[in-house]
């Protein structure tokens, strides 16, 4: 399974398309919420997500748990969880269930981390970047015991950051 990821792209159709131009071969498109867009909009660039903190959001839900080639993952934008404040609680909620990626966005910072076993990652914003990137989006690349996650540059389409790990599968 080949996903993308992306967040907080704040009403810039522009950089969304150019993304979508660029990355065609995706078996899933994510948004992590605060892109200020219809859902009709999202839907026709066949776009899932789940809502983020401003008001004009699209009727997503706040999180989503799907689970690809036995990696258990949670989406969600992560205001609720305070992740301007840091991971404990997304990482508290993410262990309850089971999860083995979590992917956020809300701070506008990329991210690509292990806490003990739990992949974090926040593939930074598409529009108004914070830290040391320019915008950012990440490729998720999922097979039974397999993941790489690559968090790459919007211009160049270079990878940034970047995590493989390998285990063995278990039943949920």
């Amino acid at each position: 399974m080949k996903l993308l990821v992306f967040s907080d792209n704040h009403r810039d159709r522009e950089s969304l398309d150019l993304l979508l131009k660029e990355c065609q071969e995706m078996d899933r498109i994510i948004s992590l919420g605060d892109s200020e867009m219809r859902e009709e909009e999202l839907s026709e660039r066949n776009v899932i997500g789940v809502k983020g903190n401003y008001p004009f959001e699209p009727n997503f839900p706040d999180d989503l748990i799907f689970i690809f080639d036995d990696w258990k993952f949670l989406f969600t934008h992560g205001h609720k969880y305070g992740v301007k404040m840091g991971l404990y609680r997304l990482v508290e909620v993410s262990n309850a269930h089971d999860i083995d990626v979590v992917c956020f966005g809300h701070t506008h910072r990329a991210i690509l981390e292990e806490i003990d076993d739990l992949i974090c990652m926040n593939p930074g914003s598409l529009t108004f970047p914070k830290g040391t990137f320019l915008p950012t989006y990440a490729i998720i690349e999922t097979k039974a015991n397999k993941i790489s996650l690559e968090i790459r540059d919007l211009k160049t389409h270079k990878t940034l950051l970047s995590l493989f790990k390998t285990r063995r599968s278990h039943d949920y």
